[in-house]
């Protein structure tokens, strides 16, 4: 019994020792004070809508609006590659944090309306394109390569943690202080978060060992295109561009089950359901991503086969028992497999991604994310008004498990082997 518990702590002790960094530390205290903002913000934005319009086909837009500027992201990319990733994170915080104010404002001067509140989400989500690349490009700087796993598990771990947490008491707080009071606290934390980041410094992309390389290269129009289209290439010409596509359906079918959430909620419930529906899917894949490094060192095609078929049939089975409590149980379980995934495609992503090109790699991606997952919301939505909540939210289950299915069927992804197997550059 000694021998175990000696091992247990030996095994946390290894899990937090990717915290020893402090520029990882400072990257993670800065995120997840924007997270809180974030958080508190898509639960105050869907409800402001649905209760301005009461219809899903409004929810199903505001979805939409919100993701669609994400299409831009891998414009972006070059530009994070090859810029100083604090001060384009302490920038993007502060851009938010003005644009949040808008609805506040024109409630204070008596002029909010579900066209203001639409036509700030899509501003919103082009000042923040910046964020992600960057913090992606961020985390392989600021740890060294064998614990990326580990780091990836700690960021997600924080970062859904307080999103779940933030989420869950979103309903609560609408209900004390307003959905347009939420905004505040939102603009508020994403101040907070510009100072966290101003004091980041993030080491510069490592070189492959040129001479050449000590001086930076010319950047013009030139060599962002060249940027951009190895970003693509790297993405095309590898494993990764096959794990991409099922990735892309996942992110169509969230989006489709996404824009009725705020419907299915008040069938059930009230705005204090749809804040428990949201935390409950973020508490999921908090657990899970704790669980990612528990799974790092088995194969990631049979990880993902197993992880996406448990997930789609717990989130069916909840959505059919519409019962609040069950239904938020069996609901964040069902992201548990989704975090382990989650946290190890990221570590895969960035170790077998050049670091140089980390950056333009992920804002392609979530460039391709934002088409497919807006797609899907909007569609949503409007089936949301045709068929029902519940309907949809079925639907979208048993596409999870044609993800599977697909994983499965598709030879060099069954196949492939653990995260933390593979090899520096293999993307490249």
């Amino acid at each position: 019994m000694t021998d175990v518990v000696s091992l247990q702590r030996f095994d946390l002790h290894e899990r937090l020792s990717v915290l020893r960094h402090r520029g990882f530390r400072r990257l993670l205290a800065g995120r997840a004070v924007s997270v809180l903002g974030d958080g508190l913000y898509t639960v105050a934005a869907m409800w402001l809508v649905y209760d301005l319009t009461g219809s899903t086909a409004y929810t199903g837009i505001a979805g939409f609006l919100t993701g669609i500027p994400g299409l831009f992201s891998m414009f972006v990319g070059p530009i994070v590659d090859r810029s100083d990733l604090d001060r384009v994170l302490t920038l993007s915080e502060l851009g938010q944090g003005l644009v949040v104010l808008v609805v506040p404002f024109a409630w204070l001067t008596g002029n909010l309306t579900v066209g203001v509140v639409l036509a700030t989400m899509p501003v919103l989500s082009l000042v923040g394109l910046f964020a992600n690349p960057a913090q992606n490009a961020a985390v392989p700087r600021l740890v060294p390569s064998d614990a990326l796993v580990r780091a990836n598990a700690a960021t997600t771990t924080v970062r859904k943690t307080v999103d779940a947490t933030a989420r869950g008491a979103g309903g609560l707080l609408i209900a004390a202080v307003g959905a347009v009071g939420v905004y505040v606290v939102d603009a508020a934390t994403f101040g907070l978060a510009a100072l966290v980041f101003l004091g980041l410094s993030v080491p510069s992309a490592e070189t492959n060992g040129d001479e050449e390389d000590d001086e930076p290269d010319e950047f013009d129009l030139a060599t962002y295109r060249d940027d951009l289209r190895e970003g693509v290439a790297t993405i095309a010409g590898s494993e990764l561009g096959l794990m991409v596509v099922g990735s892309l359906f996942a992110n169509f079918l969230f989006g489709v089950a996404f824009a009725v959430l705020p419907a299915f909620a008040d069938g059930i419930g009230d705005a204090g359901t749809y804040g428990l529906l949201l935390a409950g899917l973020t508490i999921g894949t908090v657990f899970g991503s704790l669980a990612a490094s528990v799974t790092e060192s088995y194969p990631l095609g049979w990880t993902t086969i197993v992880s996406l078929a448990g997930s789609g049939v717990l989130f069916a089975v909840g959505v059919w028992l519409a019962a609040p409590l069950l239904t938020v149980g069996l609901i964040a379980l069902s992201r548990v497999p989704i975090g382990i995934y989650n946290v190890s495609v990221m570590a895969t992503l960035q170790s077998g991604v050049p670091q140089d090109r980390l950056g333009r790699v992920s804002s392609v991606l979530g460039s391709a994310a934002s088409l497919v997952s807006p797609v899907g919301i909007l569609l949503g939505g409007f089936l949301g008004n045709v068929y029902g909540a519940p309907t949809v939210l079925l639907a979208s289950a048993a596409g999870t498990l044609l993800t599977a299915l697909y994983w499965l069927v598709t030879p060099s992804l069954r196949r492939f082997g653990p995260p933390v197997e593979v090899e520096q550059g293999r993307f490249a």
